[in-house]
This record gives structure tokens, sequence and C-alpha cells, in this order.
């Protein structure tokens, strides 16, 4: 059993780039540690292909080489909070990303990953009001929508996780979850993680 995890930097979180095998520190990191523990008899591969900064757009350069040609046989997608973010973070750059390029932009990804004959599991992207990030909100609403939108249509599992951490900061303070907003903390990382491990278990 073959697991891709193909993102931006919240799968990534500080992988060795130049080394394949490296899960980074994350809660690709965590869940690949549960599901050992879980499975001890199954022949599973883990592989973290997340990289910072990334955008749906570099997402789609590269799904080919780091999804496709790994032959996955479930595959775990956690993007979108780089198409909303660059808008502010480089403004004026051409890096701004409208709602309809972001949708077409997703919806192709879905389209090759399923075209692997790979399970798809969706991650929500988020942010939470700290620092400079409640102005990512509307956007991000938006780009969340539309993702939901995606789901609906292809019949697959999308994990909200937006939701989840805004219903945890309600009595609990966003540094607890994430460092900036966006970048999950430790324990940030298990939140996400045990809801992906709840539903790659189905497949184990």
């Amino acid at each position: 059993m073959k697991i891709v995890f193909f993102g931006d930097s919240v799968t990534e979180s500080n992988r060795n780039l130049s080394d394949p095998y490296d899960l980074g520190e994350g809660y690709v990191k965590l869940a690949a540690g549960k599901l050992r523990l879980l499975y001890p008899d199954a022949e599973l591969e883990l592989v973290n292909r997340g990289v910072g900064g990334d955008r749906t757009a570099e997402l789609l350069a590269r799904v080919q080489r780091d999804v496709v040609e790994e032959h996955p046989d479930i595959v775990v997608l956690a993007v979108g909070i780089n198409d909303v973010w660059h808008r502010f973070l480089l403004p004026g750059s051409g890096r701004g990303v409208t709602l309809e390029e972001f949708a077409a932009n997703y919806g192709r990804l879905v389209e090759i990953i399923k075209g692997t004959g790979a399970r798809l599991l969706l991650l929500q992207p988020f942010a939470l009001n700290m620092d400079d990030k409640a102005r990512l909100r509307p956007w991000l609403g938006q780009f969340n929508g539309a993702i939901a939108e995606i789901a609906a249509r292809e019949k697959l599992t999308l994990i909200p996780l937006d939701e989840i951490f805004r219903g945890l900061t309600q009595d609990i303070a966003p540094s607890q979850f994430t460092v900036d907003g966006v970048h999950p903390t430790h324990r940030g990382c298990r939140y996400i993680a045990d809801p992906v491990i709840k539903e790659l278990k189905k497949y184990l």
C-alpha cells in the first residue's frame, strides 16, 4: 500500500527535499508512525511530496512526477492556502489567483490524480486569526467553497480542517495550534493527522 501526501508547506514540514524518503516533522510523520504501530504487518510505503510555498499551479506542474509516476494507492491532497496568501504576500507580482483559476486548477489536479486509479482524500486549507492572517478569511472561504463543490461532485472525502481549527479556537488560543495562523505546531499536526488516520484506516 503506497500513500502519497501531496501539498505545500503544511505537508512538507521541514522535510529534506533531496531525500525522497524523508517524511518531514509534521502531520505526515505523525500519521506514518501511528499507522505503522496499528498495522505492523502491513507493507506500507508513505511518501511526502509537500513543497513549501506551492500553489495549485505548482502542484499541477509536478503532479506527473510526484504523484502519477509514484503509482500510489492513496493520495492525500492538501493545497490552497498559498493561492490565497500570495495575493497579499507578493502584491503586484502577478501571483494572485482568481476563484475561477483556483477551481480550474484544483479540479484538474483531482482529475489527474483520480485518473491514476488511486483513492483520493482532500484536506481543507485553513487559516487562524493570528498575526495578519485574518485578512485571508474572505478569500479562503470562497476557495474552500470551491473545494467543497469539487469534493461533492467527485464524491470525495473532504476533511474540514478550517472548520475543525476554528471550532477549537473558540475556547483555546490559536497559538496552541499554529505558529503564525497557517503553519501548525506539533499539537496542530496531531489534529490534522488524527482525522487523516481515521480515513486511511478504512482502506488498510
